[in-house]
């Protein structure tokens, strides 16, 4: 039976101030200075496998926003441990000094991984533990990848970012619902204003003709609905960049097309047109046209009214189905 490797070298890890993610807070388990001791292997032959799981993960690490990487050179205190001969898989098998170190360097979670080799299954199992200097388990995952796919750069980087995505679990999903709250509070309100906007026009065919006046609550209206159509124009992909940091690929796509149809295919397409229509009956009331004359303009614009507001109904109708069918499925994910 070979001898199990051992490996002392330390990826030292701190969150800067300010460089915390702003929606995922680790406050409750305090580890937000850590140190990542290269993960050991189950045999001397998997020793560059060990390596490479090492490197992903601290990878995937920096990529999650969480932890910023500190220069190992700097800690010599405790890269003199590189050659210990004990291998290392849990606080108190840490020597004295290396504690010291730690302490030293204000870190308050090392981070263990173990590479395992189980031949009968043809599968890799990596397993990765969060513990405190108190020897407290913090969080505890593992992943299993297929003996064949070990040696591929991106099932690597792939099954080391989903197990980090597993021990910050309740993070992800805390961050998730408030992407998915603030998103939905932006669609929901562009809906109700959008359909304010449509009946107000679809009345102005009944009341504007005749009431000057009735200007005064379309002004409103259109007021309100420019308001929140200026938050999705000017900050719509603040909100989906923000949204694509939790949520995964297919969603973040859904997202995009919703804001996409909000700009075009509704705004640009149909709202553009009934200000237009808007301006042509104010001309109306103002032209000293004849009686003929301005039968005839007012027949255009009652036309132009029912197909621009009728256009705009078939949109908004497609754009609620859109929206509650990604709402409908965030939720899933979410319980799942």
């Amino acid at each position: 039976m070979k001898k199990k490797l051992k490996i002392g070298v330390i990826l030292i890890f701190a969150a800067l101030p300010g460089l915390i993610h702003p929606i995922v807070e680790l406050n409750s388990t305090n580890d937000s200075i850590v140190y990542v001791w290269d993960f050991s292997v189950s045999d001397d032959s998997i020793r560059k496998i060990g390596n490479q799981l090492t490197n992903d993960f601290e990878t995937e690490l920096i990529n999650s926003g969480l932890y910023t990487v500190l220069e190992r050179r700097r800690y010599n205190r405790v890269m003199a441990h590189k050659n210990m001969e004990t291998e290392m898989a849990e606080i108190r098998s840490l020597p004295l000094a290396s504690l010291d170190s730690l302490r030293a360097f204000q870190a308050e979670v090392v981070i263990f991984g173990e590479v395992k080799d189980d031949i009968d299954s043809g599968e890799y199992e990596v397993i990765v533990t969060f513990q405190s200097l108190g020897e407290v388990i913090l969080r505890k995952g593992s992943i299993l990848i297929k003996r064949g796919l070990i040696r591929d750069n991106l099932t690597r980087k792939n099954a080391m970012k989903k197990l980090l995505d597993r021990l910050h679990a309740h993070e992800l999903l805390a961050a998730k619902k408030e992407q998915y709250d603030q998103v939905s509070r932006v669609l929901a309100t562009y809906m109700v204003r959008v359909k304010d906007v449509q009946k107000e026009f679809q009345d102005m065919a009944n009341f504007a003709f005749d009431n000057q006046n009735y200007f005064n609550a379309l002004a409103e209206k259109i007021e309100d609905y420019n308001e929140v159509f200026d938050d999705v124009h000017n900050n719509g992909a603040t909100y989906h960049m923000n949204f694509s940091k939790h949520w995964n690929k297919p969603r973040s796509q859904e997202l995009e097309a919703i804001l996409s149809g909000i700009l075009n295919d509704i705004h640009k397409t149909n709202i553009l047109k009934l200000d237009k229509v808007r301006i042509a009956i104010g001309e109306y009331g103002r032209s000293t046209y004849s009686n003929s004359e301005k039968k005839k303009m007012r027949e255009e614009i009652l036309k132009d009214i029912k197909i621009i507001t009728n256009d705009l109904d078939t949109q908004i109708d497609i754009m609620d189905l859109k929206i509650n069918t990604f709402q409908s499925q965030l939720k899933i994910e979410m319980s799942g």
